[in-house]
């Protein structure tokens, strides 16, 4: 019995801050699994429920589940995003947790559980794993399914040097071009990005999230040193601005914005080369460019920002992406069929054309 594999819902102060702690140590460590985004993303009318896996008193893996009510329907969804944290090789451990998750899925009224583990679309075993267990994969992201790892590791000279020119020239032009990067992790911080991203918004045609969003981010995770604000200006004129998140030995850039004006000083260089330097200096390994275009090409939404990120010379990774295991398929068809519907009519109101800008 020592070392029997069970499921623990993770509930008190003590084991929420274990399972932070575990997924610290991992890998990947994924700050989209810790608890700290389970309460920021109640803002989005997201509950969150934490599975321990544990053998014996050892921690060894879980999943943390955001579970979202789907109105009118009496039912649920089930999504961990970048989950679950376990060994995808071991089929006793999947089966066990797969057997807890529909346990739970039965007494919320979870019609799917949806998940998209950062797992390289090339571990044939792990996705083999889950496809015995039921799980199928979905064209439909919410995560992307690509990115670039900036490796943080090496010397900051060295990493320079690993840029492409381009990228390198644009570096040094922003300097002598008088940009001049801060970091305002607070309010202020806040509201400069806030309206350079309405700005973005605007000029590329994509939907944002309220301001009280962005807040609520810096509220929950500032303290805890989990997130960051850059901002790049010029003479006291804010141009760029990124949020970065931090977990583990990583950092994220998920949120980024940057005016229409000035563009020719590169502010947008300049930010991502002192979010280097500080990242550096924080002893943070790896620097997650977050999305991209899984097949990149000259018409894709995305294309401009891939061409970006790429000039960093990260290494590629792209993952299974989205696989879901379905607990009630006719609620699951309807669910599906309505989605598609409302997110094409949203798109074409608020963007005036139908688009997604994870398709692949």
């Amino acid at each position: 019995m020592k070392n029997k594999i069970i499921c623990k819902l993770a509930k008190s102060r003590s084991e929420l801050e274990a399972w932070n702690n575990f997924l610290a140590t991992t890998e990947l460590c994924p700050i989209s699994q810790t608890s700290e985004w389970g309460e920021f993303k109640k803002i989005s009318n997201w509950e969150s429920i934490i599975i321990c896996i544990k053998k014996g008193e050892d921690l060894i893996g879980g999943i943390q589940i955001l579970k979202r009510k789907i109105p009118l329907l009496g039912k649920a969804i089930f999504y961990a995003p970048r989950g679950p944290v376990v060994d995808f090789h071991n089929k006793e451990i999947l089966s066990i947790l797969k057997e807890k998750v529909g346990t739970l899925a039965s007494e919320h009224k979870a019609i799917v559980l949806k998940i998209d583990p950062a797992i390289e679309e090339d571990d044939e075993l792990a996705i083999e794993s889950l496809q015995h267990l039921g799980f199928r994969f979905q064209p439909k992201q919410i995560q992307p399914r690509a990115t670039f790892y900036v490796d943080l590791s090496r010397k900051k000279d060295d990493i320079l040097m690993s840029f492409k020119s381009k990228h390198r020239y644009n570096i040094r032009l922003s300097g002598r071009k008088d940009i001049e990067v801060k970091m305002m992790t607070n309010q202020e911080g806040v509201d400069i990005f806030y309206d350079i991203l309405q700005e973005t918004a605007s000029r590329d045609s994509f939907i944002i999230h309220s301001k009280n969003y962005y807040e609520r981010i810096v509220d929950l995770m500032a303290e805890k040193n989990m997130v960051k604000i850059f901002v790049a200006f010029y003479k006291n004129e804010p141009l760029a601005a990124v949020y970065i998140f931090c977990y583990g030995d990583k950092i994220w850039y998920m949120y980024g914005a940057s005016s229409n004006e000035q563009r020719n000083r590169m502010p947008n260089h300049a930010i991502h080369w002192e979010v280097i330097k500080w990242a550096k200096s924080q002893s943070y390994k790896t620097y997650d460019l977050w999305g991209i275009p899984v097949n990149p090409h000259s018409d894709h939404p995305l294309y401009g920002v891939y061409r970006f990120k790429k000039g960093f010379k990260g290494e590629k990774k792209v993952f299974i992406g989205m696989h879901d295991l379905v607990f009630k398929p006719f609620w699951y068809k309807f669910f599906n069929k309505s989605l598609k519907t409302y997110t094409n009519i949203r798109s074409l109101i608020k963007k005036g054309q139908i688009s997604d800008s994870l398709e692949e």
